[in-house]
């Protein structure tokens, strides 16, 4: 594995700015927000399951997040 993906402080491909910048724009969407532990379970600092709406949710705001800011989901993201 590459050093991002070792790194305890992000998940891999996922920058704690995007993530950040992400849930803002989850936060302003329409419907019920996805609970904070659900992020932290994407992200990899919590186990467990997250259901199927809620990824959903959170990937169709990471794929807003990386549209707006030029960035990528990559192993390497920084």
């Amino acid at each position: 594995m590459c050093q991002a993906c070792e790194a305890g402080e992000r998940q891999a491909g996922i920058s704690p700015a995007l993530a950040a910048y992400a849930r803002r724009i989850e936060a302003a969407m329409p419907g019920a927000s996805v609970p904070d532990l659900a992020w932290e379970i994407l992200l990899g600092r919590q186990g467990g399951a997250v259901p199927w709406a809620e990824t959903q949710r959170m990937m169709a705001s990471l794929d807003q997040a990386v549209q707006m800011v030029g960035g990528r989901l990559r192993c390497d993201a920084a």
